[in-house]
């Protein structure tokens, strides 16, 4: 089934959207996550949200609860969602449009064409057409259990659930906690696995006896109450993610009209250690509608004002998201054993109970630096700036143009019936 972990940087743009509420009501909400080792001891405590410093508690949610909101916002804002279709390639891309085709030999003319389907992404085919996915090595487990509440300090669970790493001599293992009271919990442990087909990882997933026993590998090195969570797997719930990575592309656009566009796994790929993978695509599709709005709502602005508008927000996302990178990086390798972080660069880790400033990231100021916002901005010399995304980037200059407009949360995104 899965689940999503979103912090603040993602949850305060669903705010804007009107959906927070409703995501909030039907996932986990936490604000740290506890690092155990195999006696049970906290050894470092991590901030993943915090409302009070930085407006939201972090939130994990289902994918089907998280579905279930946005399918119902926009059958609200009336878009219209053709299912059952799948993508097959593009037929021309030219300066103001784009015609694809779909499997089954229709084509669609559109402005734009965005291509948000993951790392094994069919649209990247026309942008990077020799990038493929790498495998990293590394098989995550994944099962999930209901959780028994008890007053008894040494059972099973704890009251109230926490999310809580452990980390063993020669594994490690993840306690999830999912929907709201925390009933539920994702237990995910990782195995190094060599790489197959993607028929032949279908298969593995369906081989429950073979994903149990991997699964439960070492068991005996975890404190008690994680043996007995681990008891209370059905195998049959256990599901399996082999982790990809993709090469940093040059482009996520097409060259030179930019028609084409690429966003999420089918343009970055980031681990899923610091939950940034959701976020910084829920980031990338925001600002890309901003910015498309704001064009859009001014059509008085230069011919290249779109091609040039694009290519900054493009610069922008993709400093942001090695950012991100960097970030889950150090954090992965703030779980080594001292002796291997010991060997890393310096700024590749953090050592524990060292939490640097995360505003940059998580913080509220983002909305002032233009993550949630973006508009066109009219100076004395009569220049007229389009700003957007992360930082003060020039998107399309206009000297005729004299109006001042703001395009807020509402305009372009929510729509109207």
């Amino acid at each position: 089934m899965g689940a999503l972990m979103l912090a603040p940087n993602a949850l305060r743009i669903l705010d804007s959207l009107g959906l927070y509420q409703q995501l909030r009501s039907r996932g986990f909400n936490f604000s740290t996550v506890e690092f155990r080792d195999q006696h049970d001891t906290v050894n470092d405590i991590w901030q993943m949200g915090n409302q009070n410093q930085y407006g939201y508690d972090a939130l994990r949610i289902t994918r089907p609860a998280f579905l279930d909101v946005l399918r119902a916002a926009v059958e609200e804002r009336c878009i219209k969602v053709k299912y059952a279709a799948r993508y097959s390639h593009i037929v021309e891309e030219r300066q103001k449009g784009v015609t694809f085709q779909l499997g089954d030999g229709t084509r669609i003319e559109a402005d734009i064409l965005v291509g948000a389907d993951g790392v094994y992404s069919d649209v990247r085919k026309s942008i990077a057409p020799t990038v493929e996915p790498i495998y990293s090595g590394s098989l995550a487990l994944l099962a999930t259990i209901r959780r028994r509440f008890a007053n008894d300090a040494a059972s099973t669970t704890i009251k109230p659930p926490q999310t809580t790493f452990y980390y063993g001599q020669s594994n490690a293992l993840l306690v999830l906690p999912q929907e709201h009271d925390g009933s539920q919990a994702c237990l995910g442990t990782q195995r190094k696995y060599s790489e197959q087909s993607r028929e032949d990882w279908v298969h593995l997933g369906y081989d429950k006896d073979k994903l149990y026993d991997l699964f439960m590998q070492n068991t005996s090195e975890w404190p008690q109450r994680v043996q007995d969570a681990m008891a209370q797997i059905d195998k049959d719930n256990i599901s399996i993610w082999p982790f990809y990575t993709l090469p940093d592309l040059p482009s996520w656009t097409s060259l030179p009209h930019r028609r084409t566009i690429l966003i999420g796994d089918s343009s970055s790929s980031i681990p899923p250690t610091g939950g940034q993978g959701a976020c910084q695509a829920i980031e990338t599709a925001y600002t890309l509608a901003m910015v498309i709005s704001t064009i859009s709502k001014n059509p008085n602005l230069p011919a290249d004002s779109y091609t040039s508008s694009v290519a900054s927000w493009q610069s922008a996302r993709q400093q942001r998201v090695q950012k991100a990178k960097l970030f889950t990086t150090q954090l992965d390798n703030n779980r080594l054993p001292p002796a291997e972080r010991a060997m890393l660069p310096a700024g590749t880790y953090w050592e524990a109970g060292q939490h640097p400033d995360l505003s940059w990231l998580y913080g509220a100021g983002l909305a002032t630096k233009g993550v949630t916002r973006v508009e066109v901005q009219k100076n004395r010399g009569a220049v007229t700036r389009v700003r957007a995304a992360t930082v003060d980037e020039i998107y399309g200059m206009n000297e005729n143009l004299q109006n001042l407009a703001r395009v807020g949360t509402g305009d372009g995104v929510k729509g109207a019936c």
